[in-house]
C-alpha cells in the first residue's frame, strides 16, 4: 500500500476522533487512553469478522441469497448486531469503571474511539481489495457512519453511567440497553439500504445518510455545550 492509499485509508477515521477530541472541553481526557481505546476497537474488529462468516452460512440455511428477507436479516443480524455487540463489549470492558470517566461526554469520546478503531481496520481491508476508489468512497460514508453510530452509543452509555452514580438503576439498565439498541438500528438500515440492489433503495440511503449526520453533529454540539461532571 502506498504512501496515498494508506493516507486516504486512515486520516479520515483520524480526522473524525479528533473533532471529537475537540469537544471535549472541561477536562481532556488522556491520549494513550484513548489511543488504547482506538487499538482495542481495531482489535475487536478480528471477532467481528469470524463471526459474520459463520452467521452468513448460517442466514443461507433460512432464507433465499438475494431476496428482501435475506438483505434483511444480513444487514440487521449478519452484520450490525454483530459490529455493534463488539464495540460496546470493548467500551464496557474498559472504560466503565475508568477513575477518568467523569464527564458525561467522555462517553461519547471513548465511544467514538472504539468506533473509530474498529473502522480503520475494517476499512484497511476494504481497500487493500478495492484500492482508491473504495478509499475515498468510504472516507465520506463507512468512516463517518461508524463514528455516528459511536456518538449515539456513547450518549445513551453517558446516560447510563449518571444514572449510576444517582442510584437509578433501572434507568441505568435501560440506557445501556438503548446505547446497544439504537447504533444496532442505525447500522442495520444504514446496511439494508445499501445493500439492497435497487436505485429507490439507494436514494433512501442518501437522505437517511444526510439526516443522520445532521442529527448526529447537532446532537454533539448540544452535548458538548451542556457536558457536566457525573460525579464529584
Amino acid at each position: 500500500m502506498d504512501d496515498l492509499l494508506l493516507a486516504a485509508t486512515v486520516l479520515p477515521g483520524i480526522a473524525f476522533m479528533y473533532y471529537i477530541y475537540t469537544l471535549d472541553r472541561i477536562e481532556k481526557e488522556p491520549v494513550d487512553f484513548l489511543i488504547k481505546l482506538v487499538g482495542i476497537g481495531a482489535i475487536s474488529c478480528i471477532p467481528a469478522i469470524i463471526i459474520e462468516l459463520a452467521a452468513d452460512g448460517l442466514l443461507g440455511v433460512f432464507f433465499y441469497p438475494a431476496t428482501p428477507a435475506y438483505v434483511f436479516a444480513e444487514a440487521f443480524f449478519g452484520v450490525a448486531v454483530i459490529e455493534e455487540l463488539c464495540k460496546y463489549y470493548v467500551l464496557k470492558r474498559y472504560t466503565w469503571t475508568h477513575p477518568g470517566f467523569n464527564y458525561h461526554f467522555d462517553a461519547i469520546l471513548y465511544a467514538v474511539c472504539v468506533s473509530m478503531g474498529f473502522a480503520l481496520l475494517e476499512n484497511f481491508f476494504y481497500v487493500l481489495e478495492g484500492g482508491m476508489t473504495i478509499a475515498l468512497s468510504r472516507a465520506v460514508t463507512s468512516i463517518p457512519g461508524h463514528g455516528v453510530f459511536g456518538i449515539f452509543m456513547g450518549i445513551y452509555y453517558g446516560d447510563a453511567k449518571e444514572h449510576l452514580h444517582c442510584m437509578r438503576r433501572r434507568l441505568k439498565d435501560s440506557s445501556l440497553r438503548m446505547a446497544i439498541f439504537v447504533p444496532t438500528v442505525l447500522h442495520g438500515l444504514y446496511d439494508f439500504f445499501i445493500l439492497t440492489d435497487d436505485e429507490t433503495m439507494i436514494f433512501c440511503w442518501l437522505i437517511f445518510i444526510v439526516v443522520l449526520y445532521v442529527v448526529a453533529y447537532k446532537k454533539v454540539k448540544k452535548m458538548s455545550r451542556e457536558d457536566h461532571q457525573i460525579y464529584y
